[in-house]
């Protein structure tokens, strides 16, 4: 039966029109995957030297293992971030004479094989043959090894159940964020300190090998977990009512007081929370507010003003560069469909606009208490707020009218290349030097608070001028609709 389904998974991949049109983009990701790949080999065979270096008053072992539990941490992001649930479309096999705990077992072992769950072999094996068993013997080296592969596993299955959790259970997954944000900080504030915890529980396994059969348990009741999960959620006529349930809407009568504009804001907000890779744009977006905490502790940065002018417009605005590069192809699955309505260019873009100004109102406010490194820093940001709001959001819509890749927004966002183009990393570029350029001369000059003034007066200036540049842009719009649209239907 794990034969034949495999093979029904690969024809459906195999025969995607989508697998025909990335397959320029998967050369150019594999090659990535490649270049990172060994890169983290040669990690692997030189970390014991950078061990040394940072701690030369402690064992490399004992060092490695201080940093595991911050792995473990990191992963749970990054696969949080960009890993797929394992799906099978499992509705057409509920009436064949097909065991349902069949079904589930496969849908759970398709997770088994991904590179998340491999990738940290490229490190961890050339540690272990230098240090672990010329110090511990090959044994006990295996138990270790064993031993991470089994929380790594865990984390993959952790992250499949709060994922899955996500949309039927939300407060669950909520509380599941928490927990590991509240560990960061008491780790931040040294209330806890993860790296002693790690290294402490790694020794002691290193001690007395029974102990692997901690996490092995753990990973046990982890995939049982999910197992059942998907065992109570799996009936015919329960999907059929969720998807019922997923087409309903409901207006937002706070924005029906503004008119079309609006209408059309509340219109890009169920856009957003119907559709898993809009979702993940916000997601990251709010994820880059918490920049701060790298850069503002450092003295070096504190002492200039240009990398944090570079944080400032990227917390700020991260929503706006995230979200508004896709703009109009948001909208590909319907476009035909909006250019017929009584909407003008004008009013489709005035709504973007009331829709970015108050995201990044938000974020700018959002960063406020980190005045806790200084007073400079929130007045960068506000002048960064300002040059968002006045400047950079035309930037972004200049560049939209060179989007004509269609994005389906039914598919996964992880890894998703749709609607990736040479235009978004070209619109980058004038959204972060433009401001640096602007401040540059007078970093020269030994006056950068006038800089940091003249960055924000450029922002008022556009903001106070937003109707006159709008209908610019609508312009722009109107005389490349079609080439949008006939993209769009490709």
């Amino acid at each position: 039966m794990f034969t034949t389904l495999l093979a029904h998974q690969w024809k459906e991949s195999r025969r995607s029109s989508v697998f025909q049109k990335s397959v320029a983009v998967n050369i150019i990701l594999g090659f990535f995957i490649v270049y990172f790949l060994l890169s983290f080999l040669v990690l692997g065979f030189f970390i014991d030297d950078l061990l040394r270096q940072v701690y030369p008053d402690q064992n490399p072992v004992t060092a490695f293992n201080g940093f595991l539990l911050y792995f473990f941490l990191v992963d749970l992001f990054m696969r949080f971030m960009l890993q797929d649930l394992p799906v099978l479309a499992i509705q057409p096999y509920l009436h064949l004479p097909v065991k349902k705990s069949r079904l589930i077992h496969y849908v759970l072992s398709k997770s088994v094989p991904s590179i998340f769950n491999f990738w940290s072999l490229l490190i961890l094996v050339p540690f272990l043959v230098k240090m672990l068993v010329p110090a511990y013997g090959t044994g006990i080296a295996a138990i270790w090894l064993l031993a991470v592969m089994l929380l790594i596993f865990l984390n993959n299955f952790v992250l499949i159940y709060f994922k899955r959790q996500l949309s039927s259970n939300p407060k669950l997954t909520l509380a599941f964020g928490i927990v590991v944000l509240g560990l960061m900080l008491a780790d931040y504030f040294d209330l806890l300190s993860l790296r002693i915890a790690s290294a402490a529980a790694f020794g002691f396994l290193l001690a007395h090998p029974w102990a692997v059969l901690l996490p092995a348990l753990l990973l046990a009741g982890v995939y049982k977990l999910n197992y059942s999960f998907l065992l109570a959620h799996t009936y015919p006529e329960e999907m059929a009512v969720k998807q019922n349930k997923s087409a309903a809407g409901t207006d937002i009568a706070f924005l029906n007081r503004f008119g079309e504009t609006g209408k059309l804001i509340a219109l890009e907000l169920k856009l957003i929370w119907r559709h898993k890779r809009s979702k993940s744009v916000v997601f990251m977006s709010l994820l880059i507010l918490a920049y701060g905490f790298i850069f503002y502790p450092n003295k070096l940065y504190q002492e200039g003003f240009g990398m944090l002018i570079f944080v400032g417009i990227m917390m700020t605005g991260m929503f706006m560069f995230n979200y508004g590069q896709f703009i109009p192809s948001w909208q590909s699955g319907h476009f035909d469909a909006l250019l017929t309505r009584r909407i003008s260019p004008y009013q489709f873009y005035l709504a973007k606009f009331w829709f970015f100004v108050p995201a990044s109102l938000a974020a700018f406010l959002v960063t406020l208490p980190y005045a806790y490194f200084g007073w400079k820093v929130v007045l960068i940001n506000l002048a960064a707020f300002l040059f968002n709001i006045g400047v950079n959001v035309f930037v972004v819509f200049y560049f939209s009218v060179l989007n004509t890749s269609r994005i389906d927004l039914s598919k996964s966002s992880a890894f998703n290349w749709q609607g990736v183009g040479a235009s978004k990393f070209v619109m980058m570029l004038p959204l972060i030097l433009l401001p640096l350029l602007i401040y540059a001369p007078f970093g020269f000059l030994g006056i950068p608070y006038w800089g940091i003034f003249t960055i924000g007066l450029l922002g008022v200036a556009g903001f106070a001028l937003y109707k006159q540049i709008l209908k610019r842009v609508a312009k722009r719009f109107l005389a490349n609709k079609y080439k949008i649209a006939t993209g769009f239907r490709q």
